[in-house]
């Protein structure tokens, strides 16, 4: 008897815990997003964008700063930047994709 009255408190007890627990409202899930942006550890895109969606490419290179935070650019211009200039042309890019589908 005892045993039972147990079990039905905590499974009471858990449901209540579990009915609690709202999903985020459109608010929190902006603040979310945002946050995963600002996370340098967050990355948004794990594959190279296409050359011509790139900000700044239409200079022939793009710097550090062009590149998104967090874009796959953005994580590998040290690499990619070949003569160590501090610009990324396309020539570079695009070697610099290859290197990274082998």
């Amino acid at each position: 008897m005892k045993l039972s009255l147990i079990c039905g408190l905590l499974l009471a007890t858990s449901a209540a815990a579990a009915m609690a627990q709202t999903p985020p409202t459109a608010s929190e899930a902006k603040k979310d997003v945002h946050s995963q942006k600002q996370d340098p550890l967050s990355i948004q895109n794990s594959a190279p964008e296409d050359w011509n969606m790139i900000k700044g490419h239409d200079k022939g290179y793009v710097t550090k700063q062009d590149a998104l935070p967090n874009s796959w650019l953005a994580t590998n211009f040290v690499n990619c930047d070949a003569d160590r200039d501090g610009k990324v042309t396309q020539a570079e890019y695009q070697k610099c994709q290859k290197k990274q589908q082998e």
